[in-house]
């Protein structure tokens, strides 16, 4: 094969010859792509603040631990709100529930992308914003976490905005794109009902 027909195969920074392959051998060995996740946060001893790294993981019940793939995140608050709540030498920190946000942001513009060479669409341009309004109340112990049995909601609902470009886009894309975000596996995780029960014991 040339080289131009191998760029001829290559979508999206993806070889679609390669990714056909993987496809079929996902269907006919599921087991090969069922994946376990796991991050680890440590309280730091001043409140809201914790350093927290992500992996090891597993993928076809093989556990891939590399040091290239802990990343570490140091979270906290803005500086403004943990002035307010009157902490000592107040600083910015990435917030939580706003790292969370930009990670369903990320596996939403996947899931799209993914869909959109699946379908032969063409994208120049794929910009997905999500915001949340949060009721702080229940943090700060002035609504009880749980009433009647019932976790107290703080969260409205999510508010997702994707924009995208491309040559000759129809409605029927537009609808076909829209559909895709279910696809996301971050959005499933936000959108379905996925119960925990934490386990807290002694160290």
């Amino acid at each position: 094969m040339t080289e131009s027909e191998k760029n001829a195969n290559v979508r999206q920074g993806v070889d679609l010859e390669a990714l056909e392959q993987f496809v079929g051998h996902a269907s006919a060995n599921p087991a090969d792509v069922q994946f376990t996740f796991e991050a680890t946060g440590e309280y730091e001893g001043r409140v809201a603040h914790t350093t927290a790294v992500t992996g090891p993981y597993e993928v076809g019940g093989e556990r891939i631990d590399r040091l290239a793939r802990r990343y570490t995140h140091k979270f906290g608050a803005h500086k403004e709100v943990e002035q307010a709540l009157g902490f000592v030498d107040p600083t910015d920190r990435e917030e939580v529930i706003e790292v969370a946000l930009a990670a369903l942001t990320g596996c939403i513009n996947t899931a799209v992308a993914s869909s959109a060479l699946v379908r032969g669409i063409e994208l120049d341009e794929l910009v997905t914003t999500v915001t949340v309004d949060w009721d702080a109340l229940v943090f700060l112990h002035v609504h009880d976490a749980v009433s009647g049995g019932t976790p107290t909601r703080q969260f409205n609902d999510l508010q997702i905005e994707i924009t995208v470009a491309g040559a000759g886009l129809t409605e029927e894309d537009l609808a076909y794109l829209r559909s895709s975000v279910n696809r996301s596996a971050v959005y499933n995780l936000f959108s379905t009902a996925n119960p925990t029960t934490p386990l807290v014991r002694a160290a």
